[in-house]
């Protein structure tokens, strides 16, 4: 384990460094000397170099003594109800006894005068209280100043995380627009349509389309809980694993059971995935449906939407692994349309209530991109991804 420096701010009041006191004590012999120019000024003559060094010296024996009280009672400030009494008081008192300590260090090396040692005097006491008045005045200001630079270094340091993690967020963006297919797809006589939009910078929604070894086509259209990072990358470990469990055109049933398995094993609770896979047949045009979680496909004809219904168990997959999931076969004739969507859009809400499936229903029947449909009603609100995905039988050549 690695010891901390002391440079790291470790306590709310006094000295953070061994920075801070070298730091302080040039301010406090400038604080001297100012003083010295003052009252040099006011008696019309400049000081001598020995007044000079009598206040640098009284100075720094104050900060010493005020801020290192300070530093040494930190713990007890910041247990007490009034800090600001508390310090003031510590101050005074280190001012007190780092003047009358300063003066002692002044008669060893210099010989005391006459009337710095008089206590009942005006001179005195002037010049104690005004070290008091002075130790407190500075104290604040370096205590405040140390607080506005804490704030100043988180700010800057939330900045620079915000920062990482946009740009960590505008990566995982554009590979999970990687990892999409196009939008636009002819495959064994199928022609397939989507169109995806996240809520946020990095949605839970996705769609793939698989060519399978005897010429056939799977559709899959999902749902991942959560947003950002974690729905990415369980986004990708589905595709990964739908790529290997619908290898040799298997049964889209137990394509389903088996990713349920898995994803039971891979993911934590809370974390699921609604899916809904579609087997496309180019021989009988025929198209065999299994819905784990996901909203009823519509199939649309001559102007109506038609809800695909698939039995069994409905759960989203990864919620438990005895699931037994059914399939629904309907029969995709030229000029039919099979429309696949995720919940964002029948969620999508006019004055904070959804639309619901009716009206996403009589969208579909009248439009040919549902997304486009949904955005054009007037005061909607999207606050999740949207995704539509539709099947239509390509036309015969010729």
């Amino acid at each position: 384990m690695t010891a901390l420096p002391w440079t790291q701010p470790c306590r709310t009041y006094g000295w953070r460094s061994w920075r801070d006191p070298l730091r302080e004590a040039v301010l406090a012999v400038a604080v001297g000397w100012a003083i010295t120019l003052i009252e040099g000024a006011g008696k019309d003559r400049f000081p001598s170099s020995h007044t000079f060094v009598r206040n640098a010296v009284l100075a720094l024996s104050i900060l010493i003594l005020a801020r290192g009280l300070e530093t040494m009672l930190s713990w007890a400030i910041e247990q007490s109800r009034v800090p600001m009494i508390f310090r003031t008081l510590i101050y005074a008192l280190g001012a007190w006894t780092g003047f009358f300590l300063g003066l002692l260090a002044l008669a060893s090396l210099y010989g005391a005068e006459e009337s710095d040692f008089r206590f009942h005097s005006f001179h005195i006491i002037y010049a104690a209280s005004e070290a008091v008045l002075i130790a407190c005045i500075v104290g604040f200001v370096l205590h405040h100043n140390q607080k506005r630079n804490d704030r100043l270094r988180r700010a800057a340091e939330r900045l620079r995380e915000h920062e990482f993690a946009e740009k960590e967020l505008e990566i995982a963006r554009d590979v999970q627009r990687r990892l999409l297919p196009p939008p636009e797809i002819d495959a064994g006589g199928f022609r397939i349509r989507a169109r995806s939009e996240a809520a946020h910078i990095i949605g839970g929604d996705f769609y793939d389309v698989l060519r399978l070894d005897d010429g056939s086509v799977a559709v899959i259209v999902a749902d991942v809980s959560g947003k950002g990072m974690a729905a990415s990358l369980i986004m990708a470990s589905c595709k990964a694993a739908l790529s290997l469990l619908a290898g040799g055109s298997r049964d889209p049933r137990d394509v389903m059971q088996a990713l349920n398995v898995k994803l039971c094993d891979d993911l934590q609770k809370r974390e699921f995935v609604a899916m809904v896979y579609v087997h496309c047949n180019p021989h009988q045009g025929r198209l065999s449906i299994v819905n784990a979680g996901m909203p009823d496909p519509l199939l649309l004809s001559d102007g109506a939407a038609l809800p695909v219904v698939c039995g069994g168990d409905r759960l989203p997959l990864g919620v438990g692994r005895n699931r037994h999931y059914e399939t629904a076969t309907i029969d995709l004739h030229h000029g039919n349309r099979l429309l696949l969507f995720s919940d964002g859009l029948p969620e999508a809400c006019l004055s904070d209530d959804p639309i619901g499936y009716e009206r996403i229903e009589r969208l579909a029947a009248g439009s040919n991109d549902l997304v486009d449909a949904v955005r054009a009603l007037p005061g909607i609100r999207l606050d999740d991804d949207a995704t539509a995905v539709v099947i239509t039988r390509a036309a015969p050549r010729g």
